[in-house]
């Protein structure tokens, strides 16, 4: 495996392109009057296997259900205007478009255009604080697809026996319960993820990430935020620009890190980390004979076994300025104040461990 920093730059990318279109966030101060109204809908499935949701400001909420062959659709109009009239004239002209491209159907929030009202859109978020939103319930199939995007409103979704994809530019991500695979982005916002059977792709701008409980591989990308993750069955690649990073349980570990701290525990395969500025500290169970790569700019590094690697391995390590320890069973071949290397047991598996700045601690429990 080979490191990059596609993660990050992909996240800034999509961050900017998502941020693009995040009009929906003026200020309401000015508005006197809220008007609030909701709508009930049913929606036939009839055959489609995906559903996709869009909106442009409010709260999208999904839950699936077994058994269900309809989709049951409560839509939430919210209005802030100068006066009563004004505000109902504003949400008559809201509320949702309903297509069936192909095989899916397709759920878009609709709002006024330009001539419809006394102001166009944009004129009714940016002056005098009016501002509107409409919010989806959905329930839903347990086996469909899902897909959603907003530009400005939190996302929720559960008890789905199916793949879903999610993205919003300014809002929060809440993901339970998925039987299948999941990919989630946000520009800015956090995301919560917990109990998915599949693998999980997930990417902020701005935010942190919580991840419990996956039984896929997982691929996480943080350009400014915290990630902990908990119980990953597959391997894992992290991408982090600026923040700490906690991981307990994992397969294989890819890890890339510009600013801040790598912690991991419970590591069951191989590991390749790159740190340009913070400690990367690692727990290892290897199963069977696996590698360790952990290189560090600026930062301690650190590996403990909690078991013994049968078959040993060949430790290398370096450090430009700090001290080296080592506690393991080690046939020395080569040391100085700051390089050591020799072979441990049949010297099976590579241990390459280096920083510029820092100190170096690998050790093995007793045997």
């Amino acid at each position: 495996m080979k490191l990059t920093s596609t993660g990050i730059t992909a996240t800034a990318m999509r961050a900017g392109v998502i941020t693009a279109i995040l009009f929906a966030a003026a200020a309401v101060e000015g508005a006197s009057y809220r008007h609030e109204e909701a709508i009930s809908k049913s929606i036939s499935v009839e055959g489609a296997k995906k559903l996709v949701i869009e909106s442009l400001s409010g709260d999208i909420i999904v839950t699936g259900e077994k058994g269900r062959e309809t989709i049951e659709l409560k839509i939430v109009k919210v209005v802030r205007a100068d006066d009563e009239e004004a505000a109902r004239k504003i949400a008559e002209s809201m509320g949702i478009v309903v297509t069936r491209p192909e095989d899916m159907i397709k759920i878009e929030t609709h709002y006024p255009k330009k001539g419809k009202v006394k102001k166009s859109i944009f004129s009714i978020w940016f002056e005098r604080g009016q501002s509107m939103s409409i919010s989806l319930t959905l329930t839903v199939p347990a086996g469909i697809s899902i897909e959603t995007a907003s530009a400005s409103g939190d996302i929720e979704i559960a008890r789905m026996e199916s793949d879903v994809t999610a993205s919003s530019a300014s809002g929060g991500l809440v993901i339970r319960d998925i039987q299948g695979d999941l990919e989630a982005h946000v520009a800015s916002g956090d995301i919560e993820v917990e109990d998915v059977t599949g693998s999980v792709s997930l990417g902020s701008a701005a935010g942190d990430i919580v991840v419990r409980n996956v039984g896929g591989d997982a691929e996480i990308s943080v350009a400014t935020g915290d990630v902990e993750l908990t119980s990953i069955g597959g391997s894992l690649e992290l991408n982090s620009y600026t923040g700490d990073s906690v991981v307990d349980g994992v397969g294989a570990v890819l890890y890339e890190g510009i600013n801040g701290s790598a912690r991991f525990v419970d590591v069951r395969g191989a590991v390749e980390a790159r740190s340009s500025s913070g400690d990367l500290s690692f727990r290892v169970a290897p199963e069977g004979l696996v590698d360790y790569t952990m290189t560090a700019s600026s930062g301690n590094v650190i590996l403990r076994f909690l078991k013994v690697m049968e078959g040993g391995f060949v430790l290398k390590a370096a450090t430009t300025s700090g001290e080296i320890n080592a506690r393991l069973p080690i046939t020395v071949t080569k040391v100085s104040r700051n390089r050591i290397a020799g072979i441990v047991r049949d010297g099976r598996a590579k241990v390459f461990l280096e920083t510029a700045s820092g100190n170096i601690t690998v050790e093995e429990p007793e045997e």
